[in-house]
């Protein structure tokens, strides 16, 4: 099937051209800025397409035409806040969702994407306070009954949150904190943490946990109680239901019964029963569905081993991806929106080395249109390939990684930037363009990431092997045995080696500089846990039904010779490379006393960190969002590494 290109050109979206530049020469701004497009949605009649895009230096809502892409306009105006997402409720209304300065406090929003006096509604609230966070998310889009949506709220109960229908023609009361209108569908008894809905938007189940016992609930179409199908424990194999088949009877679930990782499996609710299997693999985890509403069948099936990979499980669905493939070969090719109809369908193409392009794609014609590129002013021939590698652990465990080496250099005996990831556990890294690795690439840093004991998606085993007080132990281990394997492959040069990470990876980072003071040269902590006890006491109130699955996984809290073993704030004596600390100070997960304390620590030590070395931004959470933020943090890190890695 050949496919028939146009190029569209337009003053408000036209893709700028190329220009090969030296990596080296990249400003910051170009990797860090935010991208000129970004999240491109059809309407469900597919007669207009949306987008996020800078406005007033902040990501804004812009609407347009699908034909000839004419009638470009914002239609939101935000000047302090970045929009996280956002979603077409039908043809007409938008619904959006906004954070006030990371503190992770969602509002749920609502405009007409038409009407050019409209307002943008309040449809949904949120609140800080001395109770928690109370916060609100989009569950179901409701495509069959487009005048309401589906949201899940904790304003009853802090750590319950139910399930309401929402009217879109309602609006919030910030008097009273309430939208009157919104109808409770599902009252939670305090245990739920998700509900399962059907394809009608009926809730037919839900996942209850208490301690470590979870409990999946089930009740028929049109019955009013739940029945118990599946208890237990938090470490064993389980089933997950994903969705409902379309008959709204059989159920699509991931399980790793009687195996590691976890495969698709039909399940029958009513007679328990596990089905037949429809796709497993055994190095990695499938859990990603791709479905036809339109035709009402399941599609397809990913996964991510060492790079992405599909299957398809339909005859139309396999032809298209296989000729859009074609057209793209080095890329990963994925539909991201489609009209109702299924004839329009946005194509996003990437790489490693490319932020990717938007295209638009006529299934009735067979015609690809250029959209849009996020990040036009990136030229991929400068920029540096990401591999994957894989080697073994001094106890002999299997870990895969991926390795930035920058581009026309020698890839021998090069500096290098050690990069965990956060989370830690059920996360992991992927192989992709990343806007860090490319830009220490562009600055001649080698960047690993590595895919240590307790990350996600490598089967049950290998998640749980980190937990238990592995923190600073062997998750560390794992860590440094990455260093040393390069070392040994004659890539990185020893005495070059600085680690950065976020969240868990900024735990990563201390614990590193603390426990092995010899491995690097400098480290930058990124929002990182440094006093693991700290972490517990600090629990968001909404994260409380997890804690003794936390503590199972990290270790206990009450053990306080093992949380002054794991702590590196407990071991800052035995730091002896410059350390960088990047904090926001609204951080509800890592609160602003983790960077503080090592702070303070250090400086009892003699150790005083300079402007440069010290950023805690007030109006930022667990992460930086604010472009303006980004860029400094980026340019205060080239200066910290050129110092101690050039």
């Amino acid at each position: 099937m050949k496919i028939i290109w146009f190029l569209l050109l337009s003053s408000l979206i036209s893709v700028s051209m190329d220009v090969s530049a030296k990596a080296q020469d990249i400003a910051i701004e170009d990797f860090f800025k935010t991208p000129k497009f970004s999240n491109l949605q059809l309407s469900p009649n597919g007669k207009y397409l949306a987008v996020l895009s800078p406005i007033n230096e902040r990501r804004n809502i812009v609407v347009m035409e699908v034909d000839r892409f004419k009638n470009a306009r914002p239609i939101t105006k935000f000047d302090e806040q970045d929009i996280n997402s956002f979603s077409w409720a039908n043809d007409d209304d938008i619904i959006f969702t906004l954070d006030s300065n990371g503190n992770e406090a969602f509002s749920i929003y609502a405009i007409d994407a038409h009407n050019k006096r409209a307002k943008v509604i309040q449809l949904v609230g949120s609140k800080v306070g001395a109770s928690g966070i109370r916060s609100a998310s989009v569950v179901h889009l409701l495509p069959d009954d487009p005048k309401h949506i589906l949201v899940q709220y904790n304003g009853r109960n802090i750590v319950a949150p139910d399930l309401y229908k929402l009217p879109l023609d309602s609006r919030w009361d910030r008097k009273h904190e309430r939208n009157y209108k919104m109808d409770l569908i599902a009252k939670n008894p305090g245990n739920v943490q998700g509900w399962m809905l059907d394809h009608d938007g009926e809730v037919r189940g839900a996942l209850a946990i208490e301690g470590l016992k979870g409990t999946l609930l089930y009740k028929g179409k049109g019955e009013e109680k739940f029945k118990v199908l599946r208890e237990y424990n938090a470490e064993e194999a389980n089933i997950e239901p994903l969705a409902f088949d379309f008959d709204n009877k059989k159920l699509f679930v991931a399980s790793d019964l009687d195996r590691d990782t976890k495969a698709i499996f039909y399940f029958d609710p009513e007679t328990n029963k596990l089905g037949e299997q429809i796709f497993a693999h055994d190095n990695v985890d499938v859990t990603s569905l791709s479905f036809s509403r339109k035709r009402k069948k399941l599609t397809a099936i990913s996964y991510f081993d060492k790079y992405p990979e599909e299957v398809y499980f339909d005859e139309q669905t396999a032809k298209m991806m296989t000729s859009l493939k074609q057209a793209f070969t080095d890329k990963v090719v994925t539909i991201t929106s489609r009209s109702d109809d299924e004839v329009l369908n946005i194509v996003y193409a990437a790489s490693d080395t490319d932020p990717g392009q938007y295209y638009l794609y006529n299934q009735n014609d067979n015609s690809l249109k250029a959209l849009l590129s996020p990040m036009s002013w990136i030229d991929p021939k400068a920029m540096s390939p990401m591999q994957p590698i894989e080697f073994k652990s001094r106890d002999g465990l299997t870990l895969n990684g991926y390795l930035t080496i920058p581009k026309n250099s020698s890839g021998k005996a090069l500096p290098l930037i050690v990069n965990p990831h956060g989370g830690p556990f059920g996360i992991r890294d992927y192989w992709g363009f990343n806007p860090e690795a490319q830009f220490f690439a562009s600055r001649g840093y080698a960047t690993v990431q590595v895919n240590f004991r307790g990350s996600g998606g490598y089967g049950r085993k290998f998640q749980q092997a980190g937990y238990g007080g592995k923190w600073g132990a062997e998750m560390q281990n794992d860590i440094t045995d990455t260093v040393n394997y390069l070392v040994s492959e004659g890539i990185v040069d020893a005495n070059k080696v600085c680690i950065y990470g976020a969240s868990y990876g900024g735990y990563a980072t201390v614990a590193g500089l603390a426990f092995t003071p010899e491995l690097y040269k400098c480290g930058i902590d990124y929002v990182g846990v440094t006093d693991v006890s700290l972490l517990f006491e600090t629990l968001p109130k909404h994260w409380e039904s997890q804690r003794e699955v936390l503590e199972m996984q990290i270790g206990d809290p009450s053990d306080e010779a093992l949380m002054k073993r794991m702590s590196p704030l407990q071991h800052v004596d035995k730091i002896k490379a410059p350390l960088m600390i990047v904090q926001g100070a609204k951080d509800p997960r890592v609160v602003k006393q983790h960077a503080t304390d090592l702070r303070d620590a250090l400086a009892k030590k003699g150790v005083i960190l300079s402007d440069d070395e010290w950023i805690m931004k007030e109006n930022e959470g667990h992460g930086f969002q604010k472009q303006e933020n980004k860029v400094e943090l980026y340019t205060k890190m080239e200066k910290f590494l050129a110092r101690y890695l050039k």
